[in-house]
């Protein structure tokens, strides 16, 4: 069974957008039981983060009030530290410092508009 957001504990909603942005930073956590070694690792780092973004004081807090009483969080991805997000991809795989800066997929080597023309490619 794959990671849920009540694997993460705390609460729901925030769990749900952790899980959203782990899912869009190594899409392969959707695959791990959560009894294997990947599973478990990705856990290990997922309630590392609901951890952190529960904690006033870190990186999720923009800002605090004290007598009007406001505090203003900043978006989800803050509550991720580089080293998280570095070890989820490496769960997945992709090692950034390979390849930095490339793109993180495949495309077509064939250039389908140069047949448009009978001339050939422009020069």
């Amino acid at each position: 069974m794959a990671i849920t957001p009540a694997d993460l504990g705390g609460d729901e909603d925030l769990a749900r957008r952790i899980l959203v942005r782990a899912r869009a930073v190594a899409p392969c956590i959707t695959t791990f039981e959560l009894d294997s070694d990947e599973g478990k690792d990705a856990l290990a780092i997922l309630k590392g983060v609901v951890a952190r973004a529960t904690i006033v004081g870190t990186g999720a807090v923009a800002s605090q009030g004290r007598n009007g009483t406001t505090i203003s969080f900043r978006d989800i991805r803050s509550s991720f530290a580089q080293e998280d997000l570095t070890g989820l991809r490496s769960l997945c795989g992709v090692d950034e410092a390979a390849a930095p800066g490339l793109p993180r997929g495949s495309f077509p080597k064939d250039r389908p508009l140069a047949k448009v023309w009978p001339e050939g490619e422009y020069s």
